[in-house]
């Protein structure tokens, strides 16, 4: 899928783009019977995908149906190599979109499938991707797609999005946090909501502010996030690599394009 010049320059201006219907029903089912496959609390994946459960379930303050229905996220899935989601992060539809916004030479540095369970799927506060242990150089050199494998509305907490805000940089943690306390006072009233049908995507920047609500409606909401980096960019961070890539005896995933000497 080609992106207009409209669409690039959107992007470049408020940070993000969202695309409705990019995946057909049968790839999502496709995707969503493998989630629920590597979900479960014997899955053979265990050792090889992270898996997150939701706080306050872990806390013991709620309960959830089952473990599947515990999970805040579970990562690694394509960078464990695991069929399915590689596949989809090699998506020529999704890669397509992402060279546009990128470049030609691309790797998958992270990915994320985030669960968000009915009535327990928890807020994740105002946040930028680039700063969260991605350590790159160059920083501005990400833009992450995240991909509805359940309706996403705002009942059932979707992502927002600050338009423009990738233009701030990467802010300090504290600048962050107050980003998120404004949000609480109801002080954020340009913030655009992700409501998109499953197999829809929304792509944004690294530096872009966004946010997800609260679950608590009987649907789920899972969401897969798949974060590109040029392969022209250098690791920067402690050695010799991330530390989940050592974890699961892996690299970063080749996308399309080259790779180069001494970079990621």
């Amino acid at each position: 899928m080609a992106l207009t010049q409209a669409e690039v320059a959107q992007f470049h201006e408020q940070g993000f783009l969202i695309v409705e219907d990019l995946l057909t029903p049968d790839e999502v089912a496709a995707m969503r019977a493998r989630a629920e496959e590597i979900a479960q609390p014997d899955s053979p994946e265990q050792s090889r995908v992270l898996r997150q459960v939701e706080p306050a379930v872990a806390r013991g303050e709620k309960e959830a149906d089952d473990y599947e229905f515990s999970l805040r996220k579970m990562a690694a899935l394509a960078l464990s190599r695991d069929p399915v989601f590689a596949a989809h992060a090699r998506r020529p539809r999704i890669v397509e979109i992402i060279k546009a916004l990128l470049g030609p030479n691309l790797v998958l540095y992270q990915d994320q499938l985030f669960m968000k369970p009915p009535r327990v799927g928890s807020r994740q506060p105002y946040h930028q991707d680039q700063p969260a242990g991605f350590d790159i150089d160059p920083p501005q050199h990400l833009v992450s797609c995240w991909t509805a494998l359940d309706d996403s509305t705002e009942e059932n907490g979707c992502l927002w999005y600050l338009p423009g805000s990738h233009k701030l940089g990467a802010l300090t943690r504290e600048e962050r946090v107050e980003y998120e306390a404004r949000a609480q006072r109801g002080e954020l009233g340009d913030a655009v909501p992700l409501v998109v049908r499953a197999g829809g995507c929304g792509f944004h920047h690294g530096w872009l502010l966004h946010a997800s609500g609260i679950n608590l409606s009987d649907k789920r909401r899972r969401g897969y996030a798949t974060h590109y980096v040029r392969s022209e960019c250098r690791y920067v961070g402690p050695p010799p690599k991330p530390a989940r890539l050592v974890e699961l005896g892996t690299d970063f995933l080749q996308v399309t394009g080259q790779r180069f000497p001494g970079c990621i």
